[in-house]
C-alpha cells in the first residue's frame, strides 16, 4: 500500500483508540456534517475569568517559541501557555507523528500547528480540529479581508494560515543594468525567455545561462502553478497532464534549452548542480523560487552576497494575463476539536497569526502585515542588506496574488515521481511533447485509479 496511505489509516486507527478511551469529544463529527464544537457552558461567550492554560503544540525549537509566547502572556493577563515541542529538531515531519500519537493517548492540547495544506486537510478531514466559524463570525471579521490564503475545507475553516509560502522570480541586478534590462513588473513567459537570451553570454565554464530550473517537479509545472484554478497535476480527481498549462510548461523548458539560455538538464543532473550555487555565484542570471530566498538575497556565509538580487512576480502564461499569481501554501494554526479552552485558543491562534508574526518578522499570511518593516526586519540580520533590492521586493509582496487553496491528493509525491520520469525523457530528447503527454497522462491516471 502506498506511504501516504497507509499514514492516513495509522492516523484513523489512532483515532478510533482514543475514541474507544471514552472522551466525550465529538470526535466522530464531518466536517461536512454542519456541527460545530459545542464549548460547554460560560466558555462560549466570553474568556473565562477564572486563570486558563493553553496548551501549544508545534515543532518549533521552544527557545524559538519563547519570546512570543511570552509577549502573549504579558498583554493577556490570566492566559498562560504552555508549549509542547513536537520535534527536538525542528523537523516538522516527526512533529506531525508526534502531534498524532499524543492526541491519540489524550493527550489534552488545545492549539496545534501544521505545516502545509496536506497536513492542515488531513486532520480537518478526520474531525481532529474544531471548525472556527462561529468564532470568526462573534468576531465580527472576514477572512478574505483579513489573510491572503483561504483556509476553507468543503466550506468550513478549521485553521487560520499562519505563514506565506508562494512563487516569484530571482534576478542578478548587476547583470540586468549591463544588459540595459529594467526589472520586470509584468511580463509573460515569452518575455522571460527573452529576458534570459539577453542575460546569456561567455561560453565554455564561464558562461552566465539566463536562467536555471532545478529538478523539482514544479519547474515542469510552472504553466499551471502561475494559475488561479486547476493548478495541481491532478484536480479532484481529474489528471491535468493533457492541458494548455502543461504544453505550455514543457515548451517553456524545451525553447530555454534548446536556445542555450538555460542550464543543460543534463549538467543539472549529472552534476547535481544546487539552485542556490547557480544563482549566487552568478552561473544564471534569473531563477525562479519562493519566499524562503528573501532572507538569503541578503548572502550567507556559504553563498555571500557578491551582487544586488533583485525581485519580479510571477509570469503570466501569456501578455494581457495579471503576473503575480502563484499557487500558495504555508503553516496552519488550528485547536483541537476537543480543547475545553476554544475562545482563548481561538484569541490566541489570531494573535498569534497576525500581531504574533508580525513581531517575529515572518512572511505572513495577514494582509495587514507591514511590507516595510519586515523588509527593514530581513536587512537587519542580512550580512549585505544593501544587496537586498528593497523597491522591487516590496512591490513583489504588496502585489502577490496567492491562488486560492488548493489541497493536493495525499498521493502527490507519487504523481510528482511518475511526471518527473516522462518530462525527462522530454527534456533529454529521448522522446517528443505528445508522445510525452499521452504517457504521463497514462501514468498518472493508473496512479489516480490506484488510490480511489
Amino acid at each position: 500500500m502506498k506511504k501516504n496511505v497507509f499514514a492516513l489509516v495509522w492516523i484513523v486507527v489512532l483515532l478510533v483508540a482514543l475514541a474507544g478511551c471514552g472522551n466525550s469529544g465529538n470526535n466522530s463529527a464531518s466536517p461536512t456534517s454542519g456541527s460545530t464544537a459545542a464549548p460547554e457552558a460560560g466558555e462560549s461567550a466570553a474568556p473565562s475569568a477564572e486563570p486558563v492554560t493553553i496548551k501549544v503544540a508545534n515543532w518549533s525549537p521552544a527557545a524559538d517559541m519563547e519570546p512570543v509566547l511570552k509577549a502573549y502572556e504579558d498583554s493577556h493577563p490570566g492566559v498562560s501557555l504552555e508549549y509542547v515541542e513536537l520535534a527536538d529538531n525542528g523537523d516538522s515531519v516527526a512533529g506531525m507523528k508526534k502531534l498524532d500519537l499524543l492526541v491519540a493517548s489524550g493527550e489534552n492540547l488545545d492549539v496545534v500547528f501544521m505545516p502545509g495544506a496536506t497536513d492542515y486537510s488531513q486532520r480537518a478531514g478526520l474531525g481532529l480540529l474544531a471548525p472556527l466559524n462561529d468564532l470568526i463570525s462573534k468576531e465580527g471579521i472576514t477572512l478574505a479581508d483579513e489573510y491572503t490564503i483561504d483556509p476553507s475545507v468543503d466550506g468550513k475553516v478549521y485553521a487560520l494560515p499562519d505563514t506565506l509560502e508562494n512563487y516569484f522570480v530571482l534576478l542578478n541586478k548587476d547583470k540586468l543594468d549591463a544588459a540595459g534590462l529594467a526589472v520586470p513588473t509584468e511580463w509573460s513567459w515569452d518575455d522571460y525567455l527573452d529576458y534570459a537570451a539577453k542575460l546569456t553570454s561567455g561560453t565554455g565554464p564561464s558562461k552566465t545561462f539566463g536562467t536555471y530550473f532545478h529538478t523539482w517537479a514544479m519547474y515542469w509545472e510552472l504553466g499551471i502553478i502561475n494559475q488561479e484554478k486547476d493548478n495541481n497535476l491532478v484536480n479532484n480527481g481529474i489528471v491535468n497532464i493533457d492541458s494548455a498549462g502543461i504544453r505550455k510548461s514543457l515548451e517553456l523548458r524545451n525553447k530555454a534549452e534548446e536556445s542555450g539560455v538555460a542550464v543543460p538538464y543534463a549538467d543539472t543532473i549529472s552534476q547535481k548542480l544546487a539552485y542556490r550555487s547557480e544563482f549566487f555565484t552568478g552561473h544564471a542570471a534569473m531563477i525562479v523560487t519562493g519566499n524562503w530566498m528573501i532572507g538569503e538575497s541578503g548572502g550567507s556565509e556559504e553563498f555571500p552576497a557578491t551582487f544586488t538580487t533583485a525581485f519580479a512576480p510571477m509570469p503570466s502564461n501569456s501578455a494581457g494575463e495579471p503576473s503575480g499569481v502563484s499557487i500558495a501554501n504555508g503553516n496552519y494554526v488550528g485547536i483541537l476539536e476537543k480543547s475545553k479552552h476554544q475562545q482563548e485558543a481561538y484569541d490566541f491562534i489570531r494573535w498569534y497569526s497576525t500581531e504574533g508574526e508580525q513581531m517575529q518578522n515572518v512572511y505572513s499570511a495577514w494582509k495587514k502585515q507591514d511590507v516595510d518593516q519586515f523588509i527593514a526586519g530581513v536587512k537587519t540580520k542580512a550580512m549585505s542588506p544593501d544587496n537586498i533590492d528593497e523597491t522591487s521586493l516590496a512591490y513583489v509582496i504588496k502585489n502577490a496574488k496567492p491562488a486560492p487553496l488548493s489541497v493536493p491528493p495525499t498521493y502527490q509525491g507519487e504523481l510528482e515521481t511518475a511526471f518527473t520520469k516522462e518530462t525527462e525523457l522530454f527534456i533529454l530528447k529521448q522522446q517528443d511533447l505528445e508522445t510525452t503527454i499521452k504517457k504521463a497522462q497514462a501514468e498518472l491516471q493508473k496512479i489516480v485509479d490506484a488510490n480511489k
